[in-house]
Formats: structure tokens, sequence, C-alpha cells
């Protein structure tokens, strides 16, 4: 069995914060871990933000609610399911991510926590581990899982380091070409076959 490990944010859906950017008229918030790539330093910022101008919880929550996904990314998870496990790995929050799961048809979510003050303060953040996402394809393959990859950020070169095959999709150019062995792409079909050509339980199935 294989599994295909995705990123979320800016491989499937928009980046939750830079909407909140939008809403706020805050332009600090535009910064991803393609700016800042330690996702506990980029944390550390926003929270930083959402305390000087008094942000709570609902107020992330209101920016996931209003994005859709990505062009064609709903019938690209569609035709991937239908060869592939997905699970998405992810530095959102559980307590953001519910909106665009539920666009997501609900796959396996492994991400991390907020932590939420009674009035809606988001006081700190519970990373599972410095390098989740690279953890959870390891445990996957110590099961005997082949993994696939695929991210937009250099918070996702984890992820390729470890599984049978990484691809960028979505990457800019100054990320991609940092990372010239990794193929990168910029539409899901090119991507969708990538997984396929490499593929053993596929090639099985078509022979």
């Amino acid at each position: 069995m294989e599994i295909v490990c995705f990123d979320m944010e800016g491989t499937l859906t928009p980046e939750i914060w830079e909407q909140v950017a939008k809403n706020t008229g805050i332009y600090e918030f535009n910064k991803t871990t393609r700016d800042i790539p330690s996702y506990g330093e980029l944390m550390d910022f926003r929270l930083d933000i959402m305390s000087k101008h008094n942000l709570k919880l609902s107020d992330v929550q209101k920016a996931a609610s209003e994005l859709d996904l990505l062009p064609g990314a709903e019938d690209f998870i569609n035709r991937v399911r239908q060869n592939f496990q997905v699970v998405i790995l992810s530095d959102t929050f559980h307590e953001i991510a519910q909106p665009l799961m539920q666009k997501l048809g609900f796959p396996l979510l492994l991400c991390h926590n907020l932590g939420v003050e009674k009035d809606g303060i988001i006081s700190s953040y519970n990373l599972r581990h410095e390098t989740a996402k690279k953890q959870a394809i390891l445990g996957f393959q110590s099961m005997g899982y082949r993994c696939f990859a695929a991210g937009d950020s250099y918070n996702d070169i984890q992820m390729f380091d470890v599984a049978e095959k990484g691809f960028f999709i979505n990457a800019p150019e100054k990320i991609s070409s940092s990372q010239p062995h990794i193929q990168s792409f910029d539409n899901y079909e090119d991507l969708e076959n990538g997984f396929l050509q490499n593929s053993i339980f596929y090639k099985w199935m078509k022979a």
C-alpha cells in the first residue's frame, strides 16, 4: 500500500493567514514559511501581532471559513484517492482547519494544536514535533507503507528527504530552484502523473 502525504496550505488550499491579512488589513500576516522557514518563529511572530491588535481565534476561524480550495484541488484529490491513501501533513492547527477539511472530504489530518483561553485569545501553540511531517512519514514507513509527498515550501523538504519520492507543487521559484533535485510542478495533472509513474502498486494493477 502507498500513501500520498500532502501539505495543505499553498498545495491544496489558499493560505489561511493571508486571508486573515486581507480581512484585518494587517500586512504582516501575509508572511508564511516561504518567508520564515522556522514554523515556531513564524507562529511566535503571528501571535505577537494578534496580541498587539487584540485578535482572537474567531478571527482566524472566520478567515478559514471564507476560503475555497485551490482550483482543481477537489477533483485532483478524488482521483488520487482511487489509487492511494491520502494524508494531510500540515503545520496548520486543528482548531482552524475544519472548514477546509470538509471541502477536501475529511482526509486524515495530522497537524498541531492551539492553546486558547476562555475569551478566545490564542495564548500558545503546541507543535507535535519539530519535524512532525518527517516523523509521520517515518512512522508510516515503519509499518511497511511506501510514501510520496507533495508541498510548496521550505518546511516540506523534511518530507521529501525521507519519502520514496517528493514533489514541489506551486512552489515559488526561489524555493524550487534551491532544491533542483526535487521535481517541481505547477499543475495537478503533472503531479498526479508523478505519483503514478513512481507507484509500484499502480503498475501491478495495470499489468
